[in-house]
């Protein structure tokens, strides 16, 4: 399924009611009818294009080789390293908890230190855990550059319009948001706050700003940032999809994993495969060396925590 036309929530939506279907076929007719969460809504006209975003994406996506390319050629990416090495790594509840008191209290001490404005970030579970999986890759990589790092992510717009679109709209209805955080910031010991505080910005100015402020400059910063050498961080999926509730009869699945990351170099998301509350697994494909330095960052500092 191509991501222009179905975002992860709407590609988990019709997986899950696909398998639903799959597990009450045998049962009475009516008993096989889709839950109310399940039940697509596909009506277009609820999505408002006020400032006429649809013309300048097309001509945007049309010119980005030259003028008028049109092509029906899959976007090309590099081949993942023929030592690349395939991990999930899972963050309990307790450690995320962890990580956000952790943070809450280093912002206290910078905000009384006058090292920082006083603000408070957006402490969640999203937030820390892509944080501190990016601090640690940034260890792990030891690259030596002065340039920033990047880091991209998805933001769900359904309830973020106005007015909120339905919960099951079937479609791709996802903002883009890139973070830039300054290396040297990211690798101090104060990593983990500069990490969330850059994600938190964002969240923050999606939900402040409007979550199309911006809009038509989406298409060539992302191209730029995904034809540049250096390497950014993205994110595919997330805990909220509830992936490892979907079932066609035989039970819940042992594992899942997202494919595409180990050429796209972003990081998974889901719930515990365990289905232990607030439990995220986090998926990562790398070359050998630098998995073995990052599966060591990770577990020594939750450890730390």
């Amino acid at each position: 399924m191509h991501h222009a036309i179905l975002d992860g929530k709407s590609s988990t939506m019709f997986v899950k009611s696909w398998a639903h279907i799959c597990k009450h076929l045998g049962d009475d007719p009516s008993g096989s009818a889709l839950p109310d969460q399940l039940k697509p809504f596909f009506d277009r006209r609820v999505v408002q294009d006020p400032a006429g975003l649809e013309p300048i994406f097309l001509n945007q996506l049309q010119n980005l080789d030259g003028p008028n390319n049109r092509s029906l050629m899959v976007t090309q990416f590099k081949s993942p390293p023929s030592d690349a090495v395939r991990s999930i790594f899972v963050i309990t509840r307790p450690e995320i908890e962890a990580m956000k008191q952790w943070v809450s209290t280093k912002m206290a001490e910078m905000i009384k230190n006058e090292k920082e404005s006083d603000h408070h970030p957006h402490l969640s579970t999203f937030s820390v855990t892509c944080a501190y999986t990016w601090v640690c890759l940034a260890k792990a990589e030891q690259k030596q550059s002065d340039k920033p790092v990047l880091m991209a992510f998805s933001l769900d717009c359904r309830s973020r319009f106005d007015p909120p679109l339905p919960a099951n709209y079937l479609g791709n209805c996802i903002a883009g948001r890139a973070v830039v955080a300054d290396r040297k910031g990211l690798l101090g010991e104060d990593g983990l706050t500069v990490a969330v505080n850059e994600i938190s910005e964002a969240i923050k100015s999606a939900d402040s700003d409007g979550i199309l402020n911006g809009a038509e400059t989406w298409v060539p910063k992302l191209y730029t940032a995904v034809s540049s050498e250096e390497r950014f961080m993205g994110v595919a999926g997330s805990p909220r999809f509830g992936i490892y509730d979907t079932d066609f009869g035989w039970g819940r699945p042992s594992k899942v994993e997202v494919v595409s990351i180990e050429v796209t170099g972003a990081m998974s998301l889901a719930e515990s495969r365990d289905g232990i509350a607030g439990d995220v697994e986090v998926g990562l494909v790398l070359e050998k060396h630098h998995m073995q330095a990052f599966a060591s960052l990770f577990a020594k500092g939750l450890q730390d925590l």
